[in-house]
């Protein structure tokens, strides 16, 4: 994924619904990346050297970091300052991050090391565009370029896998947030395949349960658990 991309952000939806219904037959593992800086864009190179530092501390810290931005659209508010993204990263302490070992890894030979890795895989992989997606077996390995309708990323994984793989269902508008912290209604519809209408109401529903609530700043439009 292109993080100075907007637009490239949206194939994070389509891995959430990847992730919850086939989670328990394939491992993700996301490579971010600035592919055409070439300078005159510090600000996404501090925002690469953040995540890839995150990760050192554990990938889990880094997905929840770009799904905040994701959520937030922090690029189409141009919130990706220094000051910003040390803010968001400070509220992931309660969740194990530290960030005085996040501030020094992002000085360290370490990390150096962890950007090269990306860059190789990159190259390795011959990819063209961003955003792109490799799936891989013990046997074969097939990219996809670009963004593609759901049931293509299905019928990949049926042909590299020999069988249709069981979606695992039952998923509702609580389930999801609660697996994620925070989605979008437009997240919700498409994971559910759902009117947004529907899940407006199941929503609603809920944060008159206090079981969710809007997400600050998202003018209603991303929900989160209630804590």
């Amino acid at each position: 994924m292109d993080i100075s991309d907007p637009d490239g952000f949206h194939v994070m939806t389509l891995i959430k619904k990847l992730e919850l219904e086939y989670g328990h037959l394939i491992r993700f593992r996301m490579v971010s990346t600035v592919p055409s800086c070439v300078g005159g864009c510090q600000e996404e190179v501090r925002l690469l050297t953040m995540i890839k530092a995150m990760e050192l501390q554990g990938k889990r810290h880094a997905m929840r970091f770009l799904r905040h931005l994701h959520i937030n659209d922090a690029f189409t508010k141009d919130a990706s300052n220094d000051a910003d993204l040390w803010e968001i990263a400070r509220s992931y302490a309660g969740y194990g991050l530290d960030i005085d070992e996040l501030a020094a890894d992002m000085q360290s030979n370490q990390l150096l090391s962890a950007l090269a890795v990306d860059h190789q895989i990159l190259k390795d992989w011959e990819i063209e565009s961003l955003p792109a997606m490799t799936f891989v077996t013990r046997d074969e390995a097939l990219k996809i370029e670009g963004v593609y309708p759901y049931d293509v990323y299905q019928a990949v994984m049926s042909e590299l896998l020999g069988y249709v793989p069981n979606r695992q269902t039952g998923w509702n508008v609580e389930k999801v947030l609660r697996h994620y912290d925070a989605s979008t209604i437009t997240e919700l519809a498409f994971i559910l395949e759902l009117d947004k209408p529907v899940i407006e109401r199941e929503l609603k529903k809920l944060s008159l349960q206090q079981r969710c609530r809007p997400v600050p700043g998202c003018s209603g439009q991303a929900w989160a658990t209630q804590k």
